[in-house]
């Protein structure tokens, strides 16, 4: 059992290097230079110091290859304002059409703060509301678009276990808009912090559609025809949207993808966005800073592009956590499973790709599997010796084979109480010490062994060779045979080994 738990122990601590598994909760998520508050950076020459600005946090980040170039108290937990309402959007766009159509609640349209305007006898599709949601930052999109996904509840909870799938461990959502003040929410209910934003555009920088939603810059939003558009014959009215983000518009930065800014009296500023040049993407994201942080955001990037190729990784944007692999179904009725290992991903991990780590890991499975292998047998073997091999003191135990019964024994099958002859038969020892030994077969041709002579433990043999029994030994009151039996002792005296002949292997 103890072989067996040890086993068991150490393949379990061979496991982590054959699986990738989720980073743990009270571990530090992307690295642990990443729990430090100030600035961290790579402090080797020839890279110079990030820029130092009022926000409380940020991140610089590589996308391509996830390294983190510079931080500045990264996990920290703040209020995220607007800025989470990219998970709101990473949540619910692989999960809507586009194209479907919906009429807001009047909860909806009353959502407090930044709105993009709704009506409640009116159609908006999928496509409308998001374009809504994080061009100009409509709070009433938000709910819209949780209620075309089935209710504000499941959103919300579709949310956190996405923050929670992509290991934003820092970020607990209670509204789709960030919105902290209708309801009041405290800290310690609705945060994120910069490293998690920074997590959550990468997620989005996957969806064509968020790129397409963060990046437009204009959008005609549907409406109701007013007076005048009624008077022309028009069914349809609208108006023009614009985007909140400054990179995209009014001082364009070069190679800017879009972005989402935030601000409520309690969280203060908030943003996150992406730009590209020469084929590299940069990611920024900064928490709890003043109105005007739309200069510091563009020294995060231009510091980002610069130190890209030099900057050595302080952390890392960690990968989502895979999903399940699926259960294989049940093999029919009367087909055997092939006994390969297939290499398909359905299947597990690719262990041709495991390197070092996963070769490691194998040859230390296969070890401990033969290490228990042996230690099983020298056990068995070991018990094994220990009853084909007694010492004279504790007399002659013999294992009877099923091919011949023991020489000098001898069967006599008496009548029963009728005469009839069905009693069992019974066989006579050669010598009063030698018994059957559990687990050998105790039978062989047509005869059955006595009672006596099946009995689970053999009978110790005193100095004077009379039976422990007899003499208070032990204790145990085994009774030692039948008369004939001691008379046949007495007869023969003690066998030698070599006139008993080697003993029979013992079966299991």
């Amino acid at each position: 059992m103890r072989t067996l738990i040890a086993f068991i122990t150490l393949s379990g601590a061979v496991a982590p290097a054959l699986y990738a598994v989720p980073a743990r909760a009270d571990a530090v998520v992307g690295g642990p230079e990443l729990s430090k508050h100030g600035y961290i950076w790579d402090h080797s020459s020839g890279v110079s110091e990030p820029p130092h600005i009022q926000a409380s946090s940020y991140v610089v980040a590589d996308l391509e290859t996830g390294r983190i170039l510079a931080a500045k108290n990264p996990h920290g937990e703040y209020r995220p304002a607007s800025t989470l309402k990219t998970l709101t959007a990473i949540t619910l766009i692989p999960r809507l059409d586009p194209a479907k159509k919906m009429k807001p609640s009047q909860n909806a349209v009353n959502a407090s703060g930044s709105a993009v305007g709704m009506d409640t006898k009116w159609n908006y599709t999928v496509r409308d509301l998001f374009h809504g949601l994080l061009m100009q930052s409509g709070n009433d999109a938000a709910i819209a678009l949780c209620e075309a996904n089935g209710g504000l509840k499941p959103s919300i909870d579709q949310m956190n276990a996405e923050a929670h799938r992509i290991q934003a461990l820092d970020t607990v959502a209670r509204t789709p808009n960030g919105l902290d003040d209708d309801p009041p929410l405290t800290l310690a209910q609705q945060h994120s912090s910069a490293y998690d934003l920074a997590l959550i555009m990468k997620q989005g920088l996957k969806l064509p559609d968020f790129r397409k939603y963060v990046g437009a810059t204009l959008y005609q939003w549907p409406a109701p025809p007013d007076k005048k558009e009624r008077e022309k014959g028009k069914k349809t009215g609208g108006y023009e949207i614009g985007t909140h983000d400054h990179l995209l518009v009014g001082r364009p930065y070069k190679g800017m993808i879009g972005g989402k800014n935030g601000w409520t009296s309690h969280a203060l500023g908030s943003f996150v966005g992406a730009a590209t040049r020469n084929g590299h993407t940069i990611i920024i994201s900064l928490m709890h800073a003043q109105s005007d942080f739309w200069d510091d955001a563009r020294a995060l990037l231009d510091w980002g592009f610069a130190e890209r190729a030099k900057a050595g990784a302080v952390g890392t944007l960690v990968d989502p956590i895979p999903p399940p692999q699926p259960k294989r179904p049940p093999a029919p009725a009367g087909t055997r499973r092939p006994t390969t290992v297939r290499l398909s991903p359905a299947d597990g991990p690719d262990w041709t790709k495991l390197g070092v780590a996963g070769g490691g890991g194998l040859a230390v499975l296969a070890i401990v599997t033969g290490l228990f292998i042996g230690l099983r047998r020298r056990r068995r073997a070991t018990l094994a010796g220990a009853v084909a091999a007694p010492s004279a003191v504790d007399g002659h135990v013999h294992a009877f084979g099923p091919e011949r019964p023991p020489s000098g024994a001898t069967s006599e099958t008496p009548d029963g109480p009728d005469g009839s002859g069905d009693t069992e038969p019974s066989f006579k020892l050669r010598h009063p010490g030698d018994v059957k030994v559990a687990g050998a077969p105790l039978s062989f041709g047509a005869a059955a062994p006595s009672a006596r002579e099946t009995a689970p433990n053999p009978v110790r043999r005193g100095r004077n060779g009379e039976d422990a029994g007899r003499d208070g030994g032990d204790g145990a009151g085994h009774d030692t045979g039948d008369g004939a039996g001691e008379e046949d002792a007495r007869r023969t005296g003690r066998q030698t080994e070599d006139e008993r002949g080697a003993d029979e292997p013992l079966t299991d």
